[in-house]
């Protein structure tokens, strides 16, 4: 999973808000000093690799990862829509630019 660092983020607070260690980000992301992230950053989340335990089979645990996990495909799903768009804006404003020349 992706995650954009947005102002105020560190990479303590990603961690804590993903359940993952921070070296486990530092690690994924190739990162060697933890303060040196940037807003607008895009860091990969390793998945399964945090300090909480998986959840013991059926039960309270277990629907909590299934919404976890459905809340990670549709925010994958979103984010490349945003992207798709994203394109789709640039190349109409390409397209503005060059009416206007």
């Amino acid at each position: 999973m992706n995650y954009t660092v947005r102002p105020g983020d560190n990479l303590w607070s990603i961690a804590a808000r993903f359940g993952v260690t921070v070296e486990a980000l530092m690690r994924e992301n190739g990162i060697t000093n933890p303060n040196a992230i940037y807003v607008g950053q895009t860091l990969r989340i390793p998945i399964g690799g945090g300090f909480f335990p998986p959840a013991p089979g059926p039960g309270i645990g277990a629907g909590i990862n299934q919404r976890v996990e459905r809340l990670e495909r549709q925010f994958n799903q979103l984010e490349r829509q945003v992207s798709r768009l994203d394109q789709r804006v640039d190349r109409l404003e390409a397209r503005v630019r060059r009416l206007e020349s």
